[in-house]
């Protein structure tokens, strides 16, 4: 979720550890989007130990202004191979990409040179 408060902008959500096995260690990549759907400089955060089954909250802080962003995300079990960690509300990101599509090409057409 992207809030603003007007002097502060910041993308936050909770992360889930859907498998059977604990995270040692994961990261996500934010990366604000302009009006225009143009993406901005991507944000690496990392997190630690995430337990089988838990879910932990995350609040990513971003300098810029952005109107939208796209998140990415990864995650390591203590031997150092990838193992699936998701954001709670990722199906319904997912399930929007095609609108947030229909969107940007709108908004690159009323763009202004």
């Amino acid at each position: 979720m992207g809030v603003d408060n007007g002097s502060t902008q910041e993308v936050g959500g909770t992360l889930i550890n859907a498998g059977d096995a604990p995270i040692a260690q994961g990261y996500l990549v934010v990366t604000p989007i302009a009006d225009q759907c143009y993406p901005k400089a991507s944000i690496l955060y990392q997190f630690g130990f995430l337990a089988a089954g838990e879910e932990q909250s995350f609040s990513v802080p971003v300098a810029e202004r952005f109107s939208s962003y796209r998140l990415q995300m990864g995650a390591f079990d203590e031997q150092g191979f990838a193992v699936t960690a998701k954001d709670a509300n990722q199906a319904i990101l997912d399930g929007r990409i095609s609108e947030e599509r229909q969107k940007c090409i709108a908004a690159r057409e009323n763009q202004i040179d």
